[in-house]
C-alpha cells in the first residue's frame, strides 16, 4: 500500500508538471499533447494495479484518472501563468494523487481480509477498519467522479475557444460543436463510473455511458447557448448528472421514493433559479 501511495504521488507530480508545460501550447500541438498525456495518465494507473497493458484493466479503474488529467490540462491552459498556475500545480498534484490512490485500492483483498479477521493474528480492529473503507469508497467515487466533473466541464474552455462563458472569446458554429461533443463526453464517461459501482454487463455499461452522454450534450449546448456567467455552467451540468444518477441508479422505484423525488424538485427548482440568476448577471 505504501508503495501504491509513493507511486500515486509521482504520477501526480509527472501529470502536473507536463500540464504546466501543456498552457504554452495551442491547436493541434495542444490536442495531441492532451490525448498523450491522458494515455500516459492511464497507463501509469494500469502500472500502478501491477498491469502494463491498460486494456486489460477494468475500463471503470482508469475512467477517473482520465477525466482529471484532461481536466487538469485544461484547467492550466485557463489560468494566466503567474501567479495562478503554481496555485494550480499544488491543488491539482494533490488531486491526481487522490485520484491514483482511490482507483489503486486492493478492494478484493482488503476485503478477504476483513473476513477472515483473527487468521494469522489479525487484529480484528483493523479488519474493521477494512470493512469501513470498502463501504467508503462507492461514496468516495462517487463524489469524486461529480467533483472532476465539475472540473472537466470547466476545463472545456481551455481547449476549445468561447467554450466556456464569459471569457471574452467568440463562440462559432465550430467550437459550439466541439463543446457540445466535449460535454457529452465528459458527462458520458463520470455517469459511467457512477453506474459502473454495481455489477454490470458491457452492454450495461453502454447504455450507462449513452444515457448520461445524451443528457450532457443536450443540456451543456443549451446552457452555452445561454451564455451564463463563467462556472454557471459547469455547476449546472454537474447538478443534471447529480440528478440522473439519483434517478437512474436508485436501488428503489423512483414512484416510491418519496425523499427522492422531493429532493429532485428541490435541486430543479434551485437549478431554475441559478439560470435566471445568471441572466439577469449577464
Amino acid at each position: 500500500m505504501q508503495q501504491e501511495r509513493s507511486g500515486a504521488r509521482e504520477l501526480g507530480l509527472v501529470v502536473v508538471t507536463l500540464a504546466v508545460g501543456v498552457h504554452f501550447v495551442d491547436g493541434a500541438p495542444l490536442w495531441i499533447a492532451t490525448a498523450l498525456v491522458v494515455g500516459a495518465t492511464m497507463a501509469g494507473v494500469s502500472n500502478l494495479l501491477s498491469e502494463w497493458r491498460p486494456w486489460r484493466i477494468p475500463f471503470e479503474r482508469l475512467v477517473l484518472p482520465g477525466l482529471v488529467a484532461f481536466s487538469v490540462l485544461g484547467i492550466s491552459h485557463v489560468f494566466a501563468p503567474v501567479p495562478w498556475l503554481v496555485l494550480v500545480f499544488v491543488v491539482t498534484w494533490l488531486l491526481v494523487t487522490w485520484v491514483a490512490e482511490l482507483e489503486t485500492v486492493d478492494v478484493s483483498a482488503s476485503t478477504s481480509e476483513a473476513s477472515e479477521p483473527h487468521a494469522d493474528g489479525a487484529d480484528p480492529t483493523q479488519a474493521s477498519d477494512s470493512v469501513a473503507d470498502n463501504h467508503a469508497r462507492p461514496f468516495a467515487v462517487r463524489g469524486g467522479a461529480l467533483g472532476i466533473a465539475f472540473l472537466a466541464f470547466a476545463s472545456v474552455g481551455g481547449f476549445v475557444p468561447g467554450g466556456l462563458a464569459g471569457d471574452g472569446k467568440t463562440l462559432t458554429a465550430g467550437a459550439l460543436v466541439a463543446t457540445i461533443a466535449l460535454d457529452a463526453l465528459i458527462g458520458g464517461l463520470a455517469g459511467y463510473r457512477i453506474a459502473a459501482l454495481r455489477p454490470h454487463s458491457r452492454r450495461e455499461g453502454l447504455v450507462a455511458f449513452y444515457q448520461y452522454a445524451l443528457a450532457s450534450g443536450h443540456i451543456g449546448g443549451f446552457l452555452r447557448v445561454l451564455a451564463l456567467p463563467r462556472l454557471f455552467g459547469p455547476a449546472l451540468l454537474t447538478l443534471l448528472l447529480y440528478l440522473v444518477t439519483g434517478f437512474r441508479e436508485s436501488p428503489t422505484p423512483i414512484r416510491r421514493s418519496r425523499r427522492l423525488i422531493e429532493e429532485s424538485g428541490l435541486l430543479v427548482l434551485a437549478g431554475a433559479a441559478a439560470v435566471v440568476w445568471g441572466l439577469l448577471a449577464k
